[in-house]
């Protein structure tokens, strides 16, 4: 019974982590072709990193594998994807539907914006502390 319980409470963590994984990969790409990103020479990785870290803390549930985390990965992952989309007004109706409002959707957004912002701030100001500290050490 315990292999079980075990068994089942894996497989419930697993799929919750592939939705982490997809919003991760697609945070990475959207990265991958950010202008700002490029200009300013910012690793990629990094950013990445930042950024699902720090929108995730702001997501509903308090753990990937909670239901409302899971749900909450999938509406970031359509909701970045939404300028891709075929039929952009099916998928913004979903996604006000997804997060409970038009209201939680434009919150879903902003956590994202802000943490891309925040991210963006933070890992420039590092590099730029790598920089001088280089030079200083010259």
């Amino acid at each position: 019974m315990k292999k079980i319980i075990i068994m089942g409470l894996s497989l419930f963590v697993l799929a919750a982590c592939s939705e982490k994984e997809q919003y991760t990969q697609l945070v990475h790409e959207k990265l991958l072709n950010d202008p700002d990103v490029k200009s300013y020479h910012l690793d990629v990785e990094t950013m990445t990193e930042c950024i699902v870290d720090l929108s995730s803390k702001k997501m509903p549930g308090f753990a990937a594998f909670e239901p409302d985390r899971k749900t909450a990965y999938l509406g970031y992952i359509k909701m970045l994807g939404l300028k891709k989309a075929e039929k952009p007004e099916v998928v913004l109706k979903e996604l006000k539907e997804l997060f409970g409002s038009a209201r939680g959707l434009a919150d879903a957004h902003r956590n994202y914006s802000e943490s891309y912002l925040e991210c963006m701030s933070t890992v420039t100001n590092r590099a730029l502390d790598a920089k001088e500290e280089a030079l200083a050490a010259e």
